[in-house]
């Protein structure tokens, strides 16, 4: 399919824009004069000029980034919510991305929605847009607060980008600064030490143990670096493998939850993303169930997973929410306390929303906490570990002038 933008005029003279969404030109034609409109001018929509050029074409399709999706929900939103048609807005909203494959999409979208299906049907054919982005759609629908929901949707989303922020902050700075200090030392071990500990030979003198363990360490690394890297790249290999394997990452889910801080950290960051997605479910009027159904795909870690199934299980025999998740305990205390209090208020989306919020919170304090602690703390142990280099450089120097005199 190709997007054409088109000008054309009715039977009784009056010209018309729009887009259309065709095999061809010819087809476009076709669908157009169907609906007794004369076409004047065409051309596909990636190029106003009728210059249809294979690079605009392929900037036309591919995955759509995370926060393209979320700028055209904010601004689809703000369109339903004016009340403004779903086609009228899926056509306005697409013409803010032109060269994005999210314009594409759109488009598809919205000729779906004028062949008759709904926006959620026409959604769920599309690999754009998530299970749950189309059950809240669909939830909306079902409510006939389509606006508010997609407004909701464009929050969560927005919520859920700062979150991805903030974990990326987390995890791949340190990871950079300390590779960065592994490379300086490695090279200062294979390269410098070497040459400077060839001069010891003509000393004659017996070396400090620190001399010794550094050229010892420079020994091994020159003789079985290459083993150790391609040791290192192959691990790293079979455990992306392994992590495939349900019972292996499992074990290594439940392992992490174990772990003193970075295992609050997982538990948070997947409960505030179940909660926030729940909130957004039972809001739009979506059952219990349902909800808890399509919000447990947020979880990452297959243990909360797994023990949300459970959950489900329970409440669907008659228990309630907050008695489920007491019973598997993997989730915050604090969120099932205010979950189990929401049950008996009556307004267990709102509790929801507040357990999110609050985790969220909790998470973002936490990082920043970890960031501010860990850079310093990686400096300082790369600098100690230089000092200890060069302090087994200059202490055989430092103790044969001292003999001298």
């Amino acid at each position: 399919m190709q997007a054409y933008d088109y000008e054309a005029v009715n039977a009784k003279g009056k010209t018309s824009k729009g887009t259309v969404m065709a095999t061809s030109a010819r087809a476009a034609r076709r669908d157009l004069r169907a609906r007794d409109l004369t076409p004047i001018n065409m051309h596909a929509a990636a190029d106003k000029k009728g210059q249809k050029t294979e690079k605009k074409v392929k900037e036309k399709v591919g995955k759509v980034k995370t926060k393209t999706l979320t700028q055209a929900t904010r601004q689809l939103a703000i369109l339903v919510e004016a009340g403004t048609p779903v086609s009228e807005a899926l056509k306005v909203t697409a013409l803010q991305f032109e060269g994005s494959p999210m314009r594409t999409s759109l488009l598809e979208v919205r000729r779906q929605i004028l062949e008759g299906r709904r926006l959620s049907q026409a959604m769920s054919r599309d690999k754009t847009y998530s299970p749950l982005y189309c059950s809240m759609v669909a939830s909306g629908e079902d409510s006939g607060q389509l606006g508010p929901v997609l407004t909701r949707l464009a929050g969560d989303l927005e919520s859920a980008q700062k979150v991805r922020r903030k974990v990326l902050g987390a995890t791949v700075y340190p990871i950079i600064l300390s590779a960065v200090a592994l490379v300086v030392i490695t090279i200062l071990m294979v390269t410098v030490v070497p040459k400077v500990v060839s001069q010891f030979d003509s000393f004659n003198q017996e070396l400090p143990r620190l001399t010794k363990i550094t050229i010892g360490i420079s020994e091994w690394l020159q003789a079985n670096g290459l083993w150790l890297v391609l040791g290192i790249a192959l691990g790293v290999a079979v455990f992306l493998q392994a992590i495939k394997v349900r019972r292996f990452c499992l074990a290594v889910d439940r392992f992490v939850l174990k772990l003193p801080f970075i295992g609050n950290l997982n538990r948070d960051m997947n409960a505030a993303r179940f909660a926030r997605t729940m909130a957004g479910l039972l809001d739009s009027g979506t059952p219990v169930l349902t909800a808890m159904g399509t919000a447990k795909n947020t979880l990452r870690n297959l243990v909360m997973y797994e023990a949300t199934d459970k959950v489900i299980e329970e409440v669907r025999g008659g228990s309630s929410v907050g008695g489920a998740l007491k019973r598997h305990p993997v989730f915050p205390p604090l969120m099932i306390h205010m979950i189990a209090s929401g049950e008996q208020g009556g307004d267990l989306g709102a509790m929801f929303a507040i357990a999110a919020d609050y985790m969220e919170s909790e998470f973002d304090s936490s990082t920043t906490i970890v960031l501010n602690l860990l850079e310093p703390a990686i400096i300082i142990f790369l600098g100690g570990v230089v000092m200890m280099i060069v302090a087994a450089i200059f202490l055989p120097i430092l103790r044969l002038n001292t003999m001298s005199f």
